[in-house]
């Protein structure tokens, strides 16, 4: 599976899902919990649901943060993902799997490049892109919405560059999981 910009569309992440590939197995794991329970527990809870599909053969994992509502809160995407990239390098099952976030969360260039250097192969903004749907509806931008999605795209991938560069990496499979940032 080649991915030619970790910064996917929701019809890319829809191709993903969907694909009946010899050899991918897709597990779509949510990033949600109960409202009334603990970030500590659902950490642990998401630990427990990504070594069962990964146990049953799953080698993309799709984080996702879609479902929130009244009862429901949406993890951290960064901490859910820098979590389970440590959870699985310690049970030495990382290079085993790829990891995208389907997320509401990112919107400028660093989040995007935060959540690649803490181990995201790929990540849907999916909220980005619902709210260039909207403002191409309401007349705010003059623009395709499709090529609006991929103009936005190309300018997060290219400050993703930038911002290896400056760090001295050269390909994103290096910067992938590389945790090159500091509090």
């Amino acid at each position: 599976l080649k991915v030619n910009n970790p910064i996917l569309t929701n019809v890319d992440l829809l191709k993903i899902k969907n694909m009946k590939q010899d050899g991918f197995k897709i597990a779509e794991i949510p990033t949600i919990y109960y409202k009334n329970s603990s970030l500590e527990k659902a950490m642990d809870y998401l630990f427990i649901e990504v070594d069962r599909a990964i146990r049953d053969g799953a080698n993309i994992l799709i984080l996702s943060d879609r479902g929130v509502d009244e009862y429901h809160v949406a993890m951290p995407s960064l901490l859910a993902l820098s979590g389970l990239q440590q959870h699985l390098v310690r049970t030495k099952k990382r290079t085993s799997v790829a990891i995208i976030l389907e997320t509401g969360e990112p919107r400028e260039v660093h989040h995007f490049a935060t959540l690649l250097g803490y181990g995201a192969s790929a990540i849907n903004a999916y909220l980005v892109q619902d709210t260039i749907h909207q403002a191409v509806e309401d007349g705010l931008l003059e623009k395709d919405y499709y090529a609006a999605v991929e103009d936005y795209n190309h300018a997060v991938l290219s400050g993703i560059v930038k911002i290896a560069s400056k760090m001295g990496i050269s390909t994103l499979q290096s910067y992938r999981g590389s945790q090159n940032f500091e509090a």
